[in-house]
């Protein structure tokens, strides 16, 4: 049990081997974390003479400001168990987030870097599912992480990347056996409370050939004063004929800066569907890849951004293709006010062994004032002959003649405007598993497009 958090800030060897030490991690695992931090002393810092990050300027993150493993006062990072916790529990300002709803079958809470509660349906257990918190699961499933961990994201992925395979604590993992349906959605929140903290959750699902699962992530916090870190990681280890719900939504406070690096990789006739919400932090900058194995592959991506006051999105995506008679299909959707910024990377690319790929990519945003700023750029890599490949953008304000149609009707400007800006994200709302996870998005953006 992880009795004690570090607070040396900074980040070092020192601390990677402390943290390890902390845990009681075995020495494979102490090896691999050790391994990644050479690979984040090896990639050199971003900057914005790099094609990835010319738009994205991160010269005012102080890394140096951040303690390595950071748990709230009260609080240990011991195994979560049904309800319960090593500690005191989660913050009260959880409030009901850290209660399960009756349209989920399972929920971790994390808050800061420690797993603070865990409440799943008895019928997971019963069907083999394995659904805790990562650092349970190194100690109790050890052989079933080191098969996997890394295995769709290694640590030399990105710069990153790297770090959060040095630090990572927490964080969630699922396995799902051969054949099983997990009927409801299995739900993760990662809570920021102490101010200043860093966060490194990673999420590693496993769902074996011809099982499936739905995971709603929620990343949130309320507005603090000073600066907090998240550098996130997700794999998603898709079995031969699995299908894989994944919903992902952002709402960190406004102080936040946010890195994530999310991958899937697809084995033969394998299905994952994508749901990316973005609405809160200082600064994102998030890779969602797929990765198009064997044939058969089907990926869908979905994406809602709604940015106001200064905040900046960047989002590159990845639809590779790798095997023949694959598809996949990517529709993101972004809406600005105020001075906020988006930049949108879309990649297709299609590899020689992909003949007879289907991919289609979309970015679609609403500039919502005079400040605010779209870059949208799709792109298509084709090293195949006979594929079906096609990419569109737009960049444009709200339509006038929507406006003074909504006005004709009796609706104030500014009413007429939220409607149209709520019906422009309405059908990737639908693909939201969970109606009481849904409400709460509808919730967020109908409050941010009000303010």
């Amino acid at each position: 049990m992880v009795a004690e958090a570090l607070t040396t800030k900074g980040f070092s060897r020192a601390a990677v081997e402390e943290l390890s030490a902390v845990k009681a991690e075995p020495d494979w695992l102490r090896a691999w974390r050790l391994a990644a931090w050479e690979a984040w002393e090896a990639i050199p810092m971003p900057t914005r003479q790099d094609e990835d990050w010319r738009r994205t300027d991160i010269r005012a993150l102080d890394l140096g400001a951040y303690a390595p493993y950071t748990v709230p006062d009260g609080t240990t990072s011991g195994t979560a168990r049904d309800g319960t916790a090593g500690g005191a529990g989660p913050a009260p300002a959880l409030g009901r987030l850290a209660k399960r709803g009756s349209d989920l079958g399972g929920l971790l809470v994390q808050q800061d870097a420690a797993a603070v509660r865990r409440d799943a349906s008895d019928a997971l257990a019963a069907q083999g599912v394995v659904f805790a918190d990562l650092d349970t699961v190194v100690r109790e499933h050890g052989d079933l992480v080191r098969r996997h961990l890394g295995s769709v994201v290694p640590a030399d992925a990105n710069k990153f990347a790297a770090l959060n395979a040095a630090l990572w604590s927490s964080g969630s993992f699922v396995y799902v056996p051969r054949g099983v349906a997990v009927e409801l959605p299995l739900s993760a929140l990662v809570w920021q409370e102490t101010p200043g903290a860093a966060l490194f959750p990673r999420t590693l699902i496993v769902v074996e050939r011809g099982a499936s699962l739905t995971f709603i992530a929620e990343s949130r916090s309320a507005d603090q004063d000073l600066p907090a870190l998240h550098d996130g990681v997700v794999e998603l280890c898709v079995g031969e004929g699995a299908q894989v719900r994944y919903v992902g939504l952002q709402r960190w406070g406004g102080h936040v800066w946010s890195f994530s690096t999310e991958r899937a990789d697809l084995a033969r006739d394998a299905r994952v569907q994508w749901v990316v919400v973005g609405l809160g932090a200082r600064l994102t900058k998030s890779y969602v890849q797929t990765r198009l194995l064997a044939p058969g592959g089907q990926a869908r991506l979905v994406g809602v951004v709604l940015g106001a006051g200064k905040q900046h999105f960047d989002y590159h995506t990845l639809q590779e293709h790798v095997a023949p008679h694959t598809s996949s299909d990517l529709l993101f959707k972004t809406a600005l006010k105020d001075q906020a910024r988006s930049v949108f990377v879309g990649l297709i690319h299609v590899e020689k062994t992909a003949q007879q790929t289907d991919s289609y990519l979309a970015n679609r945003n609403l500039v919502l004032s005079d400040g605010a700023k779209a870059d949208s750029i799709p792109r298509l890599e084709i090293e195949a002959n006979d594929v079906r490949c096609t990419h569109g953008a737009t960049v444009a304000p709200v339509d006038p003649e929507q406006i003074f149609y909504l006005e004709t009707r009796g609706l104030p400007r500014d009413d007429a405007e939220r409607m149209i800006v709520e019906g422009f994200f309405e059908p990737i709302l639908e693909e939201i598993p969970a109606e009481t996870v849904r409400e709460r998005v509808r919730t967020a953006l109908a409050e941010k497009t009000a303010a």
